[in-house]
């Protein structure tokens, strides 16, 4: 997630899904994509559930690349929208894109048997 000026209708900040070509990740969005989209709908709450705070823990396959190679102890970038991954952790030998700026340290590796990315955020 990331911040941005809101339209001329609006006044303050708002959150919005991070593209990161032009945008520094903010936090983490929690519950996987749908959750923003029924958050922001005519009948949602307007409130983008999202976490900060150097959070640790476990992503699934809606938060990561999974077509890349992960090593743990190292950093974890968002993925660019121009590569089809805007949000997405990505390692830094990805080859689809990534912010210059780490959000994150690789905690655990996904496998077959375990697929999730940990995470130590750094947001």
């Amino acid at each position: 997630m990331a911040l941005k000026n809101p339209g001329t209708n609006v006044s303050g900040t708002v959150i919005v899904p991070c593209d990161s070509a032009s945008q520094n990740p903010f936090a983490t969005l929690l519950n996987g994509p749908g959750e923003f989209a029924g958050a922001i709908s005519p009948s949602g709450s307007k409130k983008a559930p999202v976490v900060r705070a150097l959070w640790q823990g476990i992503v699934d396959s809606q938060a990561y690349d999974a077509t890349e190679t992960y090593v743990v102890g190292a950093y974890l970038y968002c993925g660019e929208a121009a590569a089809s991954l805007a949000g997405y952790y990505v390692p830094a030998t990805g080859t689809k894109g990534a912010t210059s700026v780490a959000v994150g340290i690789c905690t655990h590796i996904p496998t077959a048997a375990e697929p999730w990315l940990g995470v130590a955020s750094l947001l």
